[in-house]
């Protein structure tokens, strides 16, 4: 195991792990997200006329609801501090998060364009100044903390957890997209094109932010790629039926998801050989 990914793991041991700490703690998280924040969800749907951007806030809502969830379990039952999870040295590199979300949005972007030359007709412009300016100001400030949090809970705790009875990180690695990517399938795209491709996306997607994580020994580049992803769904390039519908300057007529899996599969490979060199992300 290398250095670095030996010192991630290891920052579950500045906290208490005995087991019924973690199972109080997925309770905690699994009540605040589940319970709690889709209370609210619920109640903007049942209630009615809302529009996109409330209905945009509740469903994020509901996410960052984890957040507090989280907090509880790391601070009160592990008995260690937050930013444990993203490193061990306290202080937080923003601009290694902000490089990660420039490169992968350069990635997303080449990607959308060599679908739209591929496929005409397929994205048509949605894009209305009265509707995306506020959209877009309200994005900005919660898609960044709905994508940390997941950050936060997939690849810190769950993963960190995972290290204390799990030796290789391969399998680590595996299990938590494995893991990430099993409540993605009751998103209403994977009902109607199916689980095989698009679970296979959110498993490339899990993998690729579980391996940079553990690669660099630090949260940091998981979360520039999350925010960034979820950031040019909603504002750049959405499509018809998406889970998280939004007032976006594109959107495609339908999702391909044979081109999403493998446009996602190169993009993840480029992703890790621009930050850890090409011969490693192409060899077996």
């Amino acid at each position: 195991m290398q250095p670095q990914m030996k010192g991630y793991l290891d920052l579950v041991h500045q906290g208490k792990n005995d087991w019924w700490r973690y199972a109080l703690g997925i309770v905690a998280i699994l009540f605040s997200w589940l319970i709690l924040g889709w209370m609210v969800y619920a109640l903007v749907v049942m209630v009615g006329g809302g529009g996109l951007l409330l209905e945009f806030i509740a469903i994020n809502f509901s996410i960052i609801m984890m957040l507090v969830g989280l907090m509880v379990a790391v601070k009160l039952i592990h008995r260690r501090p937050l930013t444990t999870l993203i490193t061990g040295d306290g202080n937080i590199a923003w601009a290694r998060i902000a490089r990660a979300a420039l490169v992968w949005s350069v990635i997303g972007l080449a990607m959308v364009l060599v679908e739209h030359l591929l496929y005409p007709g397929r994205y048509y412009l949605s894009f209305s100044a009265e509707r995306f300016l506020p959209f877009a100001a309200v994005a900005l400030v919660l898609t960044p903390l709905q994508t940390a949090t997941e950050e936060l809970v997939f690849r810190g705790y769950l993963m960190q957890g995972l290290g204390l009875i799990v030796k290789r990180p391969v399998v680590i690695a595996v299990l938590s997209a494995v893991i990430f990517a099993l409540p993605h399938l009751f998103n209403p795209e994977v009902q109607k094109h199916g689980a095989a491709l698009l679970g296979a996306s959110y498993f490339v997607i899990g993998l690729l932010l579980a391996g940079i994580t553990l690669r660099d020994g630090r949260l940091e580049l998981a979360i520039g790629v999350h925010a960034a992803n979820n950031l040019m769904l909603v504002l750049v390039a959405n499509y018809e039926g998406s889970v998280l519908e939004s007032e976006s300057i594109f959107t495609a007529r339908e999702l391909d998801p044979a081109y999403s899996l493998v446009t996602l599969s190169i993009g993840a490979l480029l992703f890790f050989g621009w930050f850890f060199g090409w011969r490693r992300a192409l060899s077996p």
